[in-house]
């Protein structure tokens, strides 16, 4: 396939059934993501069950079956902030535009919360200065595409992350357009986390500061 960049009216986004989800992070998700990343999959099925996990695909328009990108989400009940879990195009589809094309389609699409909290892994951290350059570009997609920085970094399992903010609807719905505050975020992404891993793990491995 070469590179010409696939358009909104060639491609589909629909939710997710739970056996869908799973059936993806176990095929595809271990294989776009390092081993530090990924969860149990009994975790995604149990957070699934309780309501707490919700997933996107983008599908070609004309051969529904062919999956494009996906993007599953970790959310609260009563919160309008969800976490991007994981995020990732197929390989075949790379260098398309599909990103962005699915970050558009999120932020246009009526969805039940404001926006979502999204982990860039810190440059500062990377090993060497090709995983900089690509921590970087990473961080630069994010913000060309809408999200927002917030200043606050966190490690989660060994892993440090910036945290970025990528605000919903804000042309359909005017009480989407605030920007939750730092603090507000702050929250959001502790209460999730306390929901998404055990007691004792999000006290040894969730490492969590704000600006200053």
């Amino acid at each position: 396939m070469n590179n010409e960049i696939i358009q909104k009216k060639d491609a589909i986004i629909k939710i997710l059934t739970k056996e869908e989800i799973l059936s993806i992070y176990t095929t595809h998700a271990v294989r776009h993501f390092p081993e530090n990343e990924l969860k149990p999959a009994s975790s995604i099925e149990r957070m699934s069950e309780e309501g707490i996990y919700t997933g996107y695909g983008l599908y070609l328009s004309h051969k529904p079956e062919e999956l494009l990108g996906y993007a599953f989400f970790t959310i609260l009940p009563g919160t309008s902030v969800s976490l991007l879990d994981y995020f990732a195009v197929m390989e075949e589809y790379r260098s398309h535009g599909i990103g962005s094309l699915f970050l558009q389609y999120m932020k246009s699409s009526s969805q039940s919360f404001h926006g979502f909290l999204i982990e860039s892994e810190d440059p500062d951290y990377a090993t060497d200065s090709q995983e900089s350059a690509i921590r970087c570009k990473r961080l630069a997609f994010y913000e060309k595409n809408g999200a927002l920085p917030t200043g606050i970094k966190a490690t989660v399992f060994g892993v440090p992350y910036r945290l970025l903010f990528f605000p919903l609807n804000i042309e359909q719905t005017p009480s989407a357009g605030k920007i939750p505050s730092i603090q507000e975020l702050d929250s959001c992404f502790r209460n999730i986390y306390r929901h998404m891993v055990s007691r004792q793990h999000y006290k040894s491995q969730i490492h969590i500061s704000l600006p200053s």
